[in-house]
């Protein structure tokens, strides 16, 4: 018996990264709201994904967008953003108020299954570069 819950044990990280993006693999079609409560399609015309897992990623990427202010409409790109660990009187009293003020739309992924699915390196920004729906590379950048 103690064997079968050491085996559950130490399959049970394995199972919990099944579901996360690879490269090669087609990307699942969620619909992410942004700071407007519109849905952000992923489509096969997206042929790029920016994801910022924290604040500091977030503020770089928004310095980037804001001297590129056509960046994501001329690559077809969406931008996402870790919502997950912000409280939600935070987000609504806040940062949705500044964030309504920006040009572009911010993807709010704001449950942990969304955010899982998701490839990330500590302190980096993930681009994910699509076509057709298919994963052509994940890249792990400090800035855009």
């Amino acid at each position: 018996m103690k064997y079968l819950i050491l085996a559950v044990f130490l399959l049970l990280p394995l199972g919990l990264f099944a579901d996360m993006l690879k490269e090669n693999a087609p990307i699942q079609q969620f619909v992410i709201k942004d700071q407007f409560e519109k849905s952000m399609n992923i489509t096969s015309q997206t042929k790029q994904i920016i994801i910022a897992f924290t604040k500091a990623e977030g503020e770089g990427i928004k310095t980037f967008l804001e001297t590129h202010p056509n960046y994501l409409v001329e690559n077809d790109a969406l931008y996402f953003m870790d919502a997950t660990s912000v409280p939600s009187l935070v987000m609504s009293i806040f940062m949705m108020p500044k964030f309504k003020k920006y040009s572009y739309s911010i993807g709010l992924l704001e449950n942990e299954k969304d955010v899982a699915y998701f490839p990330k390196k500590e302190d980096r920004i993930t681009v994910i570069t699509l076509d057709n729906l298919t994963v052509t590379a994940i890249t792990f950048k400090e800035k855009l």
